[in-house]
């Protein structure tokens, strides 16, 4: 009768884990829908710096390209009112 009475506890035991690991199980899952959520956001938000960091660079290779030609057309006033 005893070793019955182990048997059950033991099989009370299991189903109370088995309970804490289902529960976890679909804890887990939340988290990482939630995860992939936010790395969907963060893959988004890296997209969107990437575009910014194109136009930005464009913009500057722009202006770089005026500074120089005003440079250019100064340096060529200066020579030509020095001659």
């Amino acid at each position: 009768m005893e070793l019955l009475g182990n048997l059950e506890k033991k099989l009370a035991h299991l189903v109370v884990l088995i309970k804490e690991l289902r529960s976890e199980k679909e804890q887990l899952l939340k988290d990482t829908t939630a995860l992939r959520e936010h790395v969907d956001q963060l893959e988004q938000a890296l997209l969107k710096k990437d575009e910014d960091f194109k136009r930005w660079d464009s913009e500057k290779t722009s202006a770089r390209k005026a500074v120089d030609e005003l440079i250019a057309d100064i340096d060529l006033l200066i020579e030509s009112g020095s001659s």
